[in-house]
């Protein structure tokens, strides 16, 4: 997790990865095709509670982020125990700057300590301070930060939660059209997974169902259409969570659930709730996460609100609930 250094020779790299394979370690994974990985310590039989959010921008620059939210919603999540921690992107402010990174590690120590894992996905602000051309300085600190993971070099990969959860992690700054490496590589994990998992769950930066008025941030809108098309036929139940836009918000379409989950300490952005919008909040700032809890063939989302301007006796609410059920 945060902190580790990466090896620096391939050889010792591979040494370490090929250790890790014999030993069955849940990070290990190979520099030929995405990282498959899985969460440790599941079991089966119990209700396992996973927690999903972005936008959360870890920095010590000021006006850019809410670090009252952002460290509030970290030390909630902390007291959840969730068996792990995806985050939807904008994990941190500017992805050249390693200082950001460094905020990142130390604002999340007790989950360090409490040994949860954390699963990002990449943002536009991962690669901000980056030229367009030349992302690899942003890229390698993204990788260095996860080096526990294993990413480099790939910009996608997938993370099973035991047997009932597949999440599919996806860089929505990279080509989702049909035929592009991260298109063919997606279907194929869909291929794969369905019916072997009852959940199937997207995280990516850009939403792919969202208020309208906002405008689309890459190929996420590619998504969208690909689920339409595969739904009828898919045995196992999609869902989507997305970030980039400072705020919540719930769709349904086509049978699967679109989220949107931008609260983690971002300035906020408002959200207008109109086009089949379903959680209907009335309020314009949420910083929030959503705790999720697989349960038998049911999946629960609660959207776990924090409002800084109110006390603590009254800050946390819970304002928007759903659940998703496996298919038959």
């Amino acid at each position: 997790m945060p902190g580790l250094r990466k090896p620096p020779v391939r050889a010792a790299r591979a040494l370490v990865l090929g250790l890790a394979l014999l030993c069955g370690c849940p990070y290990a994974a190979a520099d030929a095709e995405p990282p498959r990985l899985q969460v440790p310590g599941v079991d089966e039989a119990a209700p396992r509670t996973f927690v999903v959010y972005g936008d959360t921008r870890f920095t010590e620059r000021a006006g850019v982020s809410n670090p009252i939210a952002r460290r509030a919603l970290v030390q909630q999540i902390a007291l959840e125990k969730p068996l792990a921690v995806f985050v939807g992107g904008d994990l941190v402010y500017e992805g050249h700057d390693r200082q950001d990174y460094e905020v990142f590690a130390r604002e999340t120590q007790a989950w360090t300590e409490a040994g949860i894992p954390v699963f990002p996905a990449l943002g536009n602000h991962e690669f901000r301070g980056c030229d367009t051309d030349v992302q690899q300085p942003c890229l390698e600190n993204w990788w260095a930060a996860f080096d526990a993971l294993h990413l480099a070099p790939h910009r996608w990969y997938s993370v099973s939660l035991g047997r009932a959860l597949l999440v599919l992690v996806l860089d929505s700054d990279s080509a989702l059209r049909v035929h592009s490496p991260q298109r063919q590589w997606l279907e194929q994990q869909v291929d794969a997974a369905d019916g072997r998992f009852p959940f199937i769950l997207l995280l990516l930066h850009y939403p792919p169902v969202r208020d309208p008025i906002f405008p689309r941030g890459g190929d996420e809108r590619e998504i969208a259409r690909y689920l339409a098309h595969r739904a009828p036929s898919l045995r196992s139940q999609a869902i989507v969570v997305g970030s980039h836009v400072h705020n919540y918000e719930r769709f349904e379409k086509n049978g699967i659930t679109y989220l949107v989950s931008g609260g983690g300490g971002a300035k906020p952005v408002p959200a207008f709730r109109m086009f089949g919008e379903l959680s209907h909040l009335r309020t314009s700032t949420n910083f929030h996460y959503l705790r999720f809890t697989l349960e038998g063939d049911r999946l629960s989302g609660v959207m776990v609100r924090f409002d800084p301007a109110v006390g603590l006796a009254d800050a946390w609410s819970e304002p928007d609930r759903f659940v998703v059920r496996a298919k038959e």
